[in-house]
């Protein structure tokens, strides 16, 4: 299995954080501008310091319908640019003067909005998931598996270079660490997974998350100080991976335990529904249930197969799809 060197990931955040500015301003003191783009209206927002910005689709989101309680969707499709500027600005004046933490990018050719958050928000940044992050990686011997950097989210994977046998076969390795994420943005909550990944070929890895040993609530981010956000991070850290041997056990016991399948169709279906997993991803789910499972030939499987599938499958899913259906996967496992 590939991993990455911490330096590559610290590396990565260090050029993100060179382009981001924050602006603590008051909602009164932000201008929107309307203009129509074809069929649709765009907007541009006027903050403080910096003129008019770009914005992000999260950023409007929340400015619109978070913060002004307009549908994006009525003032970008349904009325002309006049009648949505008139709207705006009823709303904007009519606003109390609130706090707010513009967050905002630039890349040196255009300066976009990022985000529009509440001034109460408690910064949980890259960079502090980073400290803590290594602070972990040296306790437990973890390296980067792999990570993705965007404009709403930072996701990594930090898994431990030691190969166990967790029943599967010395074919199909297993590698133990942990799976967190978090957002400068307010897209996601912070937290953070014990996570297994098998290795299924040189190159290839399928990965299993457990829920969450800490998710830190929106309430969470506008209550706690920001060394307090790191403690709890980095106490869910650890409990992740304090939980090895007790995933090992869930694992074998998985292969073990057999599932009569009479109809696969409707068995993944059934998955689907109870695990509240979009439909719109059964095809894929039935193929990795091909290249995963016996029950094509005898009309049984096991709770290992089931789980794998669900996991083989969330490799080729959106990442926000594919935390859910690894998520999905380790409760399969797991279900006695």
């Amino acid at each position: 299995m590939k991993f990455l060197e911490f330096d590559e990931l610290a590396e990565a955040v260090a050029i993100d954080d060179a382009q981001k500015i924050d602006m603590p301003c008051r909602l009164r003191d932000l201008s929107v501008q309307v203009r129509a783009v074809g069929e649709l209206n765009e907007f541009t927002l006027g903050v403080p310091d910096h003129g008019e910005c770009a914005m992000e689709e999260w950023a409007a989101l929340q400015l619109f319908q978070k913060r002004l309680k307009i549908p994006l969707d009525f003032l970008r499709e349904r009325c002309g640019p006049g009648l949505a500027q008139h709207i705006v600005d009823h709303f904007l004046e009519s606003e109390p003067p609130r706090a707010l933490m513009i967050r905002l990018r630039d890349d040196g050719a255009v300066r976009r909005v990022r985000a529009v958050l509440p001034g109460s928000f408690a910064r949980f940044d890259n960079r502090d998931f980073l400290e803590v992050a290594s602070e972990v990686s040296e306790e437990y011997g973890l390296k980067v598996q792999k990570f993705r950097l965007s404009d709403t989210s930072l996701e990594c994977r930090l898994l431990s270079p030691e190969e166990v046998d967790a029943g599967v076969g010395a074919q199909d390795p297993h590698h133990f660490g942990v799976f967190a994420r978090t957002s400068e943005t307010g897209w996601c909550v912070p937290e953070a997974h014990f996570t297994v990944v098998r290795q299924i070929c040189s190159n290839g890895a399928i990965g299993l998350s457990e829920e969450p040993m800490v998710r830190l609530n929106a309430s969470s981010l506008h209550s706690m100080s920001r060394q307090r956000l790191l403690e709890r991070f980095r106490a869910g850290m650890n409990e992740g991976m304090r939980q090895r041997e007790r995933v090992i056990e869930v694992i074998r016991g998985a292969r073990e335990r057999v599932v009569k399948i009479d109809d696969v169709d409707a068995e993944l279906r059934r998955l689907h529904r109870i695990h509240g997993l979009s439909m719109r991803n059964l095809e894929i789910v039935r193929e990795a249930f091909r290249r995963e499972s016996r029950a094509a030939k005898d009309g049984e499987t096991t709770s290992f197969e089931l789980a794998s599938a669900l996991n083989r499958a969330a490799q080729f899913l959106p990442s926000d799809d594919a935390v859910r259906y690894e998520a999905a996967a380790w409760r399969v496992m797991s279900a006695s």
